[in-house]
């Protein structure tokens, strides 16, 4: 074998920093906006050329948009590949994932295929991570997503030895080529172009692909044949209906901050876990199916979350809950399911079930639902459960829409599922209108879990005989890491308005008289001002405490998606004009450096 033929599947994406929202009708204004290859995918294509500089042979570029698109491409070139190809034509417009992972697909069998086809995690203008494991489904090939670390090709068997990490475990595997890997965001440093890479790139010929030209299916591609269509894009809905005050007299609003902070606290307590179920929008005969997420047989709590967001829809629908579980010997995550909301469990028992395995799993998962037929499924938001429903959907030819964070119901039965785009800078609602089921991934930390109850209902038992794999799992390591930002019932958050560096003890001194833990936002993380894991908001963690107080927080839409969740948002800044005094519940016009330190002084016992 001479050499690595390697294929990068790149997108384009609107330049985030140059979007802004139209002041008069609130949409986002794209017009005039660059694109720039996603971030990303620069971890990829750095990581083909180490590869490639290891074990020769070439980096090929294949991208799917516009006719315009070459002009971003070329940075791949810049930076050392080989050739581009840009899968372009009309009909391809307006694509979801379902139809541009088959269109990339095409594109990469028109030029011979490859032996290793590298994507990136996720993409930024959706937060989708599904283009990378469709496309091998696509290609009937392997895939292994949230890769770390390429260690080994053995070029002589043609097998990879590669490090899969999670957020809960690490896996060294082992698998033949062809396959597809989609590389973690720090698994590398992206390089910067070369002054020869940049005077190619320059005139460098990138070669365009028509519909015609890969052979493609029409009805596999472009908007109409998408499983999934955008009906609505506005800026995120306001969720709150904020009090707020101006700091005028300081022992009065010092009063007001404690009467407020102790009311929430102890107000959250008295509410905590309720449910009020929703009257029927409609009904349908069909079950709600979540898929609930295991590792090893314990339960991620994140399964618990999803499982009150589907309750609430299937209620809506007037239907059944079920949940459905793949393991081996796990029947003990039956009863969790029935406490925590199911109506009915589908049980699938496995041979080599106890770990996630994307073949058996998807095996498992699609054979569950090509026979029972729910009408939607929800994931959470684990990557496992991401990926796992990235390769079903294509499976059982469906739709899958990413990182939702509101579900609604219409009166034709139609689940309407928002999530943010670009950062948080708008929302798309989406729906999948004629392919069942709808299967929908969430976000960790958005919705609540319900409260436990004692319930048994009806179990549908089945076994997935054929558990052939394509991955040998030679070393596996769980990963004991707790997130202290997504368990505190109270977070301190603090934003650029703290100043500098040494202003952050302020906040720490309030947090510790509240109870509470520091969460910043991302400038602040970035400027390393505060440690990485203490970042809240859409690229942090999300989280849902009883009580936020946002210390000089401007409100950027990015770290609102993060705090919406919050039972209770308390917000302090000097500006009046700022976002987050509309995404609170109660704000103070101030100085935090006056009302924050004369704030701990009088606090004392919160829950007195």
């Amino acid at each position: 074998m001479k050499g690595i033929k390697i294929v990068v599947s790149v997108k384009q994406v609107p330049d985030a920093d140059d979007l802004r929202i139209d002041p008069v009708t609130n949409n986002l204004v794209r017009e005039g906006v660059p694109a720039i290859i996603n971030p990303p995918d620069l971890h990829s294509i750095e990581e083909a050329l180490r590869l490639k500089e290891k074990y020769g042979g070439t980096v090929t570029i294949v991208s799917m948009g516009p006719p315009r698109g070459d002009v971003s491409l070329r940075e791949a070139v810049s930076m050392g590949a080989d050739d581009v190809y840009l899968v372009t034509d009309a009909a391809m417009a307006g694509s979801d994932t379902w139809a541009t992972s088959y269109t990339v697909s095409q594109g990469i069998k028109k030029i011979g295929g490859a032996d290793i086809i590298i994507a990136g995690r996720r993409a930024v203008d959706g937060e989708t991570q599904q283009v990378g494991p469709q496309i091998a489904m696509w290609l009937g090939i392997p895939a292994v997503a949230y890769t770390d670390k390429i260690v080994d090709i053995n070029t002589e068997t043609k097998t990879v030895k590669l490090i899969k990490r999670t957020e809960f475990d690490k896996e060294t595997i082992e698998v033949k080529m062809p396959l597809v890997v989609t590389m973690l965001e720090d698994s590398n440093e992206p390089r910067e172009a070369t002054l020869e890479g940049m005077i190619k790139a320059k005139t460098f010929d990138v070669k365009r692909l028509s519909k015609t030209d890969i052979n493609a299916d029409p009805k596999k591609i472009g908007l109409a044949s998408s499983p999934t269509k955008v009906i609505r894009v506005r800026p995120p809905p306001k969720m709150r209906n904020p009090e707020i005050i101006k700091n005028e007299d300081l022992n009065k609003t010092v009063d007001f901050l404690i009467s407020k902070i102790k009311e929430s606290v102890k107000g959250m307590k008295s509410m905590e876990n309720l449910y009020k179920k929703p009257e029927p929008v409609t009904k349908i005969d069909e079950d709600v199916w979540v898929y609930i997420d295991h590792m090893d047989g314990e339960l991620n709590k994140t399964s618990l979350e999803i499982l009150g967001a589907a309750r609430n829809v299937a209620d809506m629908m007037d239907t059944k809950l079920g949940a459905v579980i793949i393991g081996e010997d796990d029947e003990h995550l039956i009863d969790v399911a029935f406490k925590y909301g199911a109506d009915k469990v589908y049980y699938c028992d496995t041979k080599h079930g106890k770990t996630y395995d994307n073949d058996i799993y998807t095996r498992a998962l699609s054979m569950m639902i090509k026979k029972y037929k729910p009408n939607s499924l929800f994931f959470p938001g684990t990557s496992t459960a991401r990926e796992l429903a990235s390769t079903t959907a294509i499976e059982v030819n469906t739709g899958l829409i990413a990182d939702c964070i509101i579900f609604d119901v219409d009166q034709k039965g139609q689940l309407l599922s928002t999530r943010p785009d670009f950062g948080g800078k708008e929302t798309s609602t989406i729906i999948c209108p004629n392919n069942r089921p709808i299967m929908v991934t969430t976000r960790a930390g958005v919705f609540p879990a319900l409260p436990e109850r004692d319930f048994k209902g009806e179990l549908i038992k089945e076994k997935l005989d054929d558990d052939k794999t394509r991955f040998k799992i030679t070393d596996y390591e769980n990963i004991e890491k707790t997130n202290a930002l997504a368990a505190a019932k109270v977070v301190v958050g603090v934003g650029r308005g703290i100043v500098n560096k040494d202003n952050m003890e302020i906040a720490e001194k309030l947090a510790k008289k509240i109870n509470g833990i520091i969460g910043v936002s991302k400038p602040l993380a970035d400027a390393g001002w505060y440690p990485k894991d203490h970042q809240v908001g859409q690229t942090g963690t999300t989280i849902r405490p009883d009580l936020y107080m946002a210390l000089g927080i401007s409100g950027a839409i990015q770290h609102l998606v993060g705090i919406q969740g919050s039972k209770r948002i308390i917000a302090i800044n000097n500006d009046p004009d700022a976002a987050i005094f509309d995404n609170c519940d109660f704000g103070v016009i101030g100085d935090i450096f006056e009302i924050v330190p004369e704030l701990i002084k009088k606090i004392g016992d919160i829950n007195a």
